[in-house]
């Protein structure tokens, strides 16, 4: 059998941000996502890491990402080991950042490099206090210590693998993604939400030089150090940057439709000094009219309406959109996480033997 190219071409290299590969090696991995699934429905065997074992922290379970990428490293020819969020250790301080009630990151880190070949960490929300950031530190101190490559399965600051699989499907619909309006918007929800998946939808879609609008309601803004970094995307990849207050005004044009909710960061840690879901709430609930309904997607230019699931029915979206909008991409981009999950794992954790 014959091995692609593209197996082992990062080999050893962490995915924790899109924000760490440029928009050249981005292409490389979707180029291979795009061969696996073609594969795939072809029911061509891919059995490029054979023997590859992958460690998965759970902090926070998932449908897509646990089935996702359990699926994947077999199909690959490797194994996952599923790590349950009563296995592992709720961090809360940077001095105490442990994996396991007794053991820290840096020795359980080391501990798995030698049995197995990547560590991939889910964790955000509850699991680190609401304390924006530390989830990402937490991945960032096993990626310090592991020999082996880490995969930030999402953190309360990113979502990289989310953002691959949308951008995978963004593809799909359109060749040409330059001059294409993309459009990434805050949409109500009763429950709070991280900031990973806008932060990353909003840095991924930059970073392939589109015309990208952030629309949230006053309040809801994301992190400066990422607005910073989709404006300066912007700039290199030919592409525009801009915020908007309003929804159906953003909405105007757009070729794509990202409505997804996040909760208003003044409510919780650092920028408050406890968490005040209830606070946290009320505010949001000040925005239930930013929802998507089918008359908001006539004002735009026949949108694809894009969510990263699950969607939250009757508040971030209508039923008829999620089930009966012809340009939904809603289901493509949940069955490419699976494809471009094992672009990921085969790049990185591939080519020694």
């Amino acid at each position: 059998m014959a091995v692609p190219s593209y197996v082992g071409a990062f080999e050893g290299k962490d995915f924790l941000n899109t924000q760490d590969f440029t928009q050249d090696e981005l292409k490389q991995i979707l180029d291979a996502a795009d061969d696996l699934k073609e594969k795939f429905e072809s029911k061509v065997p891919t059995p490029y890491l054979p023997g590859r074992t992958l460690f998965m922290f759970f902090y926070n379970r998932s449908l897509r990402t646990r089935n996702s990428f359990e699926a994947g490293i077999y199909q690959l020819g490797g194994h996952a080991h599923f790590l349950s969020p009563s296995d592992v250790y709720t961090p809360t301080l940077p001095e105490d950042m442990e994996a396991y009630k007794t053991e820290a990151i840096s020795d359980v880190a080391r501990v798995l490099s030698r049995y197995g070949d990547a560590i991939a960490i889910r964790i955000y929300g509850d699991a680190v206090k609401w304390v924006i950031g530390r989830g990402h530190k937490v991945i960032q101190e096993f990626a310090k210590w592991a020999d082996v490559p880490v995969i930030n399965m999402e953190d309360d600051l990113y979502h990289p693998c989310q953002a691959m699989a949308d951008i995978m499907a963004v593809r799909e619909a359109e060749k040409k993604l330059e001059g294409k309006k993309f459009v990434v918007s805050y949409a109500y929800s009763g429950g709070l939400k991280p900031l990973a998946v806008p932060q990353s939808t909003a840095l991924i879609a930059t970073q392939f030089g589109m015309d990208v609008v952030l629309a949230h309601p006053k309040g809801f803004e994301l992190e400066d150090s990422v607005v910073k970094a989709a404006g300066e995307n912007a700039d290199r990849y030919g592409g525009s940057f801009e915020i908007s207050n309003d929804m159906k005004e953003a909405f105007e044009g757009a070729d794509f439709v990202y409505p997804k909710a996040w909760t208003p960061k003044q409510f919780v840690p650092p920028y408050s000094k406890t968490i005040d879901k209830d606070g946290a709430s009320s505010y949001q609930d000040k925005s239930k009219n930013w929802i998507t309904t089918l008359e908001l997607l006539d004002v735009t230019n026949k949108a694809y309406y894009m969510h990263c699931g699950p969607a939250d029915r009757g508040q971030e979206v209508a039923d008829e959109v999620l089930d009966g909008y012809e340009r939904s991409l809603y289901f493509e981009e949940a069955e490419n996480r699976l494809h471009a999950q094992k672009a990921i794992m085969a790049l990185i954790m591939g080519g020694r033997p």
